[in-house]
């Protein structure tokens, strides 16, 4: 998985575990293309390139999660019911019918 040197040095480590071998580092300036390296040839900068472009993934996913999120509290807080198709749902006016 990983050369023996890093895993010697992150062996007791909590971040182990959840390590990736492959780190991806988005296109950036000059460089036009996404390039992908294991974590032992990575340098600072690519961590911290990688570890933004996971931030924007992981921004996305909440958004879409809190609007989801959102729906469904409107929806119930209208009345529906967890059968009820959340168009339905939230066309109601008021609370629950």
């Amino acid at each position: 998985m990983f050369k023996p040197k890093l895993e010697k040095l992150l062996k007791d480590s909590y971040y182990y575990k959840n390590l990736p071998v492959y780190i991806r580092i988005p296109a950036l300036g000059a460089v036009q293309e996404t390039i992908t390296k294991t974590i032992v040839e990575s340098t600072l900068d690519d961590l911290a390139f990688a570890a933004q472009a996971m931030d924007q993934e992981v921004e996305a996913i909440n958004s879409r999660l809190y609007a989801i999120r959102r729906l469904y509290r409107d929806a119930r807080e209208k009345g529906a019911l967890g059968s009820e198709n959340i168009l339905d749902a939230l066309s109601r006016k008021g609370g629950a019918e």
